[in-house]
């Protein structure tokens, strides 16, 4: 699990008039910021007090607002801020103190909230973030690599051993996507994650991951990517996308909300869990709380999660590095030149 360390600060003019601070996972990034700019548009054509907001564009390193968790003075942090993955908020210390998360609210889930998430308790326990929706993960298969085996329906299939060495994940060696690792972990324990060291035959950046897909280069029969990523392949009748008979695997998309909003502000927390803008996430590949939206999935459809509890119990990066532990010995035996460790950081300051 890569942890951050501080690049620079944000610049306090940057933020401190902002109403909301919309960062979210790149695919998503052009029509979520259509989606505010036709929002905000129309609120403030109609409302005497504005609301202003900003979606940062650009590729998928870091943006000017990086860092935003190193604001000392929460009168300049933006009154809504929706994220994605386990960034910053995590893997720092920012909600460390009783005096930060004070300043911050719970927004209330629609009710009911969508049937991909039936299963999930959203609920922050410690009240402080918003779950509005999701980058699932799913599973995208080469069936003229699986070579007779069964084709898994599961993400628990992943650790079969008959795909030792056949599996390609996200991001590399020394830095692996701990969406996986969670899950795996909390189903199967060690053993499961000794067996995912065992099976992961590739590890890459999405790009490379799908032309290999694509190609036929690496090797791999499984690949576990997201939802958008799978459906950027060109179609192949070799390549089939499997949304996962025990859910796709949540990346979680959320919300820090300030307490005491503004009517402009507290307008714009809203949008984030509204049916407008869940159908145009899930017309690009994303999943979103609101009941209301179709996602053009088979009802029994859902998403799993490895869940607030198992990530409270421990702490994020206390419970991935125990996990890569296991795992980077289980690797060091299947693949002893590949000489991958997990990386050290520092977690940022707040």
């Amino acid at each position: 699990m890569k942890i951050e360390s501080i690049i620079e600060l944000v610049p306090d003019h940057m933020r401190e008039d902002l109403d909301y601070l919309g960062r979210v996972h790149c695919p998503i990034k052009d029509r979520f910021s259509r989606a505010w700019q036709d929002f905000e548009g129309r609120y403030n054509q109609s409302h005497e007090q504005k609301v202003k907001g900003i979606v940062p564009m650009g590729g998928c390193g870091l943006d000017i607002y990086y860092n935003i968790s190193t604001i000392q003075n929460m009168e300049k942090h933006p009154a809504v801020l929706s994220e994605s993955g386990y960034g910053e908020f995590f893997t720092g210390n920012f909600l460390a103190t009783p005096e930060k998360q004070s300043c911050f609210s719970q927004w209330k889930l629609p009710e009911p909230v969508h049937p991909l998430f039936r299963n999930l308790n959203l609920r922050d326990p410690k009240g402080l973030f918003s779950i509005f929706g999701a980058m699932p993960y799913v599973l995208l298969l080469n069936h003229d690599r699986l070579g007779g085996r069964p084709a898994p329906r599961r993400i628990a299939d992943l650790t079969n051993p008959v795909y030792e060495g056949s599996l390609g994940t996200g991001f590399a060696p020394d830095d692996i996507t701990e969406l996986l690792f969670l899950e795996i972990a909390k189903e199967q324990g060690e053993p499961g994650i000794r067996s995912l060291a065992r099976n992961i035959g590739f590890i890459g950046r999405v790009p490379q991951m799908s032309a290999d897909a694509l190609g036929n280069r690496d090797g791999c029969c499984i690949y576990f990517m997201s939802w958008f990523f799978a459906h950027a392949i060109p179609k192949r009748d070799y390549l089939e996308i499997v949304w996962p008979e025990d859910g796709a695997v949540l990346n979680p998309m959320y919300a820090l909300i300030k307490k005491d909003l503004s009517d402009a502000q507290n307008a714009a927390a809203e949008w984030l869990f509204s049916r407008e803008l869940g159908q145009i996430m899930a017309d690009g590949w994303f999943a979103h709380v609101n009941s209301n939206v179709n996602h053009a999935l088979p009802p029994e459809a859902k998403i799993r999660w490895a869940g607030w509890d198992y990530i409270y119990e421990k702490g994020l990066v206390r419970r991935v590095r125990e996990i890569e532990e296991v795992y980077y010995d289980e690797r060091r035996k299947v693949r002893p030149d590949e000489n991958a460790v997990p990386r050290t950081y520092s977690i940022a300051a707040s």
